[in-house]
């Protein structure tokens, strides 16, 4: 009997065979897994149905196969083999009990399964013994000999086992989900799964997410490095209430994009500044592509970050903002295509000392920029990240 790969799903066609549990030659019963199978969408161990000897393997570990294709063949102990035909020119023994063959029927063809049978014909055909897994009482020869009943209603309508290893969850805290091909490639390659952006429908990870990041980490010996400093916002926060006053709205995070990529066009005049920011909406990670933000006003800015992307070409350098409240600050991890993160941390009202040795209040941010030390000097990131302060603080500056 054909061992025939199952369909995982309504759109899913065909499936790739990632290991087999079994040789040919070994014994199966039902319910013992076969093989598993594994598609973008999920991976499944494939159980048999019905026992006996695995006697051929038709696809191995890493071909992939139809749905529906015979991928292995259990012969099934007790089954009846096919009867043989009979040799050209020799007379066909006919059993005591059949009726004499009449003149009439000498010389005429065998009825294909096709053909209706004629009219009281039926009681004359020798009926054929089922097979074992027909009859569904599973006799043996040795009456003494102990039946195994173990899963014994297994069918492709049943459901089946999920494989052991476990890769991580579907869902992660984010509220992001992935698709189990996208948590094994991720476990394999240690990839931290929380700064990958998903692609797929509503923000969900899969497999291809997972070829583009390279794991970044002590693992790989790949250095970096974080500058950290507080920035005051007073003047900010007065022009943007300024504009939301005159019908034009932009946020903090909005403003922190337009003047990372004007403190990039100052320090760095020959580097691209296309910016991609950040965000978590909806329990997920998303991405916008922010094209020469350093030229856009802060309306067109704010239009664009609503359009999440999944296509990060052409920007090495991203602003990430963290929509919980009381996080003064936090270090994003540097994963490719970026060599720089800028985290911007929750506003805040803290105290400082002013000019006259007294103290002030004042309403600050924290900003941390994260580096690859192999594509950024730290000399430079200093240069940078006090070049974004002194905008921040002075936001008119933004502008002109």
């Amino acid at each position: 009997m054909d061992v025939l790969m199952p369909q995982l799903g309504e759109t899913v066609a065909e499936g790739k065979i990632v290991k087999w549990f079994v040789k040919a030659g070994d014994t199966v019963k039902p319910g013992d897994n076969l093989f598993e199978i594994e598609t973008d969408k999920t991976s499944m161990e494939v159980p048999a149905t019905f026992g006996g000897t695995l006697s051929d393997i038709h696809f191995s570990v890493g071909e992939t196969a139809k749905v529906g294709a015979a991928v292995a063949t259990i012969a099934v102990a007790g089954e009846a083999a096919a009867p043989k035909q009979a040799p050209a020119g020799k007379p066909v023994a006919i059993p005591a009990h059949t009726p004499p063959v009449t003149p009439a029927q000498i010389g005429s063809p065998a009825p294909t399964p096709f053909a209706p049978a004629k009219a009281g014909a039926q009681g004359q055909e020798t009926k054929s013994e089922l097979g074992p897994r027909f009859r569904g009482d599973e006799r043996v020869d040795n009456a003494t000999a102990v039946r195994d009943f173990s899963y014994p209603n297994m069918d492709m309508y049943n459901e089946v086992r999920s494989p052991a290893r476990n890769y991580g969850p579907a869902k992660l805290a984010s509220g992001t989900f992935v698709t189990p091909l996208a948590r094994r490639l991720a476990s394999e390659r240690g990839i931290d799964l929380s700064r990958v952006s998903g692609s797929g429908p509503h923000g969900r990870i899969v497999a291809g997410d997972i070829a583009n990041v390279r794991p970044v980490g002590p693992t790989q010996g790949v250095a970096q490095f974080s500058l950290v400093a507080d920035v005051e916002i007073g003047r900010l926060l007065s022009m943007r209430d300024e504009a939301k006053a005159g019908g034009a709205e932009f946020s903090l995070g909005d403003f922190a994009v337009k003047a990372w990529a004007a403190a990039l066009t100052r320090v760095t005049p020959s580097a691209g500044i296309d910016i991609a920011l950040l965000q978590n909406a909806d329990g997920r990670r998303v991405t916008a592509i922010l094209r020469d933000a350093a030229s856009k006003s802060l309306t067109a800015i704010a239009r664009e970050a609503q359009a999440a992307v999944s296509d990060n070409a052409g920007a090495t350098t991203a602003v990430y903002i963290l929509p919980a409240a009381g996080i003064r600050e936090f270090t994003a991890a540097v994963t490719p295509p970026f060599t720089s993160v800028l985290a911007i941390g929750a506003a805040r009202r803290a105290p400082v000392e002013a000019e006259d040795g007294s103290v002030k209040f004042v309403s600050v941010m924290t900003v941390t920029l994260s580096c690859d030390a192999r594509a950024v000097e730290d000399a430079l990131g200093a240069e940078l990240l006090a070049a974004f302060k002194n905008i921040v603080e002075m936001p008119v500056t933004a502008l002109v």
